[in-house]
């Protein structure tokens, strides 16, 4: 039985205290579905119990995730910033430590492990040694994605999503089960998964990160409202050791300007800790210099394109391809996927306006609240620009053409 809505928006508010999950990005049938789906299809649903909203959690579709997502994260990891890691932890005498907020099933932490495994390897350790020097673990407020990471199994549509390189031959098909693989035992060695929350971590500080050199948290706070999203990174610079890491999404990439304990890197979304000197005085240093471009397991083939921060070609090429992603997904009546894969090309080429309106477009025949939603961020974006502006990659349309386009899709039947 579908909850009826009060029951609904009470679950929601619940879960967003929880959990800090607004899901904007979700529609009302999807988290109806969940719940229904937690409650065992009965009528009686009760917020105020944890293990109720931990079953929700469970089956929310908010787990999209694939090995080595984001190619130019792990071309930094690869070529530069992986490297001084392990020099600092081994100068230290102590194992590299590495945190994955939001880990879902494990695909993130499965990547960082077989990552730092080849850079040992490079350095002359086997495999069968890494877990004495990296120790990654995976946090998630999900018990069923948590039990599946430990599984040792991913399945087969994110292994695919990635290049087979990246994987260093470090997965092989599972017998018996048609389309998942497993993680070699060298790799799941060097990992741990805990069922934890994301809020905890913040609340806690330095007592749920200290000793960490490296803490993803990507692709999680897209779900929670900005203003939460923005406390959650200030508390985490706030409770980072000085020099450790932070690397969130290019879509949260805008929440680490406003922390002046982090220092920004090379790489899209990424920081470092400042230390206690340059805590005392506000952060006030330089954005360091561009790193070298890297190159990916493709080397043999063609360089690595650089991650997005590295030049406004890049960045347009990356704008793109994430618009692809979108179109298809849209398309495919994946609307809350779409919504995110646009989100991050318009971080990455704000300008993109015409292929915001092609997405818009398709979106309104699957999921016309997201497809409204574009538009009207399609029409704000217009009046940040000269209405007699020439459209980026539409030649001989102008921005009020474009504006003027979206009003009328927006007042039409389709958005109305």
């Amino acid at each position: 039985m579908t909850p009826g809505r009060p029951a609904l928006a009470s679950i929601r508010r619940a879960l967003e205290a929880t959990f800090g999950l607004a899901l904007e990005g979700l529609t009302p049938d999807q988290i109806a579905g969940a719940v229904a789906a937690a409650s065992g299809g009965g009528s009686v649903v009760d917020p105020g119990d944890p293990a109720f909203l931990r079953a929700v959690l469970d089956r929310l579709p908010i787990d999209e995730s694939w090995l080595f997502r984001d190619e130019g994260l792990w071309a930094w990891l690869a070529g530069e910033a992986g490297a001084v890691l392990l020099a600092r932890a081994q100068a230290r005498r102590r194992p590299l430590r590495l945190l994955s907020l939001g880990c879902s099933s494990g695909q993130e932490v499965f990547s960082l492990a077989i990552l730092f495994q080849g850079l040992l390897e490079a350095q002359g350790l086997p495999p069968s040694a890494a877990a004495s020097f990296v120790e990654v673990q995976g946090i998630d407020s999900s018990p069923a994605r948590i039990e599946q990471a430990r599984s040792g199994l991913v399945s087969g549509w994110s292994v695919q999503r990635c290049d087979a390189r990246w994987l260093r031959g470090r997965l092989t098909p599972e017998a018996g089960a048609a389309g998942r693989y497993r993680v070699a035992p060298s790799v799941q060695a060097l990992c741990r998964f805990e069922v934890g929350n994301l809020l905890d971590v913040a609340r806690e500080g330095n007592a749920a990160l200290a000793g960490r050199d490296l803490v993803l948290c990507r692709h999680v706070l897209i779900y929670a409202r900005p203003e939460r999203a923005a406390s959650i990174v200030a508390a985490m610079g706030q409770g980072l050791d000085p020099g450790a890491m932070l690397v969130v999404g290019a879509t949260e990439a805008h929440l680490l300007g406003g922390v002046h304990s982090l220092v920004p890197l090379p790489h899209l979304g990424a920081a470092r800790a400042a230390n206690p000197s340059e805590r005392e005085h506000g952060v006030a240093v330089e954005r360091p210099r561009k790193a070298p471009r890297v190159r990916s397991p493709r080397a043999g083939s063609r360089a690595h394109r650089r991650s997005p921060d590295h030049g406004p070609a890049e960045c347009a090429a990356a704008a793109e391809a994430h618009l692809r992603r979108a179109l298809e997904h849209a398309a495919a009546g994946r609307g809350a996927e779409a919504l995110r894969e646009a989100r991050a090309a318009f971080f990455l080429e704000p300008r993109q306006l015409m292929s915001r309106l092609l997405l818009a477009r398709a979106l309104l025949s699957h999921d016309r609240e997201r497809g409204r939603e574009v538009l009207k961020e399609t029409l704000e974006q217009a009046s940040l620009l000269s209405p007699e502006a020439e459209v980026p990659f539409a030649p001989g349309l102008s921005v009020a053409q474009v504006a003027a386009a979206a009003r009328l899709l927006l007042d039409g039947p389709e958005g109305s």
